[in-house]
């Protein structure tokens, strides 16, 4: 079995990595990229697809945060959305602001 220590930092930062090298990301990436089981791979994309901080290009409006009748997650690809960016750089803010605290306090 295997353990999912994985943050959902983490995978926002390697997806928006890969977004901006032009390139998309499936569970398939997780899997290989960051040792995550496919199970759990799938479930964080979903999660954080469900959140908008994902996208996934070429979908039709109606689905775009959603899978269509009969579709799997497992087939579809994923770039960073502004959403997500914007989590990012608040991850970055609250981190820098928690080191100065600690900073002040030391």
């Amino acid at each position: 079995m295997q353990r999912d220590v994985t943050t959902r930092r983490e995978i926002l930062e390697l997806i928006a990595a890969r977004t901006r090298e032009g390139r998309t990301t499936s569970f398939r990436t997780l899997v290989r990229e960051l040792s995550l089981s496919e199970e759990s791979a799938c479930e964080y994309l979903k999660r954080l697809w469900r959140e908008r901080l994902l996208k996934s290009p070429d979908r039709p409006t109606r689905f775009a945060f959603r899978l269509e009748p009969g579709e799997s997650l497992r087939d579809l690809r994923f770039k960073i959305h502004k959403r997500g960016l914007s989590r990012l750089k608040w991850w970055e803010q609250e981190e820098r602001r928690e080191d100065e605290e600690e900073e002040l306090f030391s």
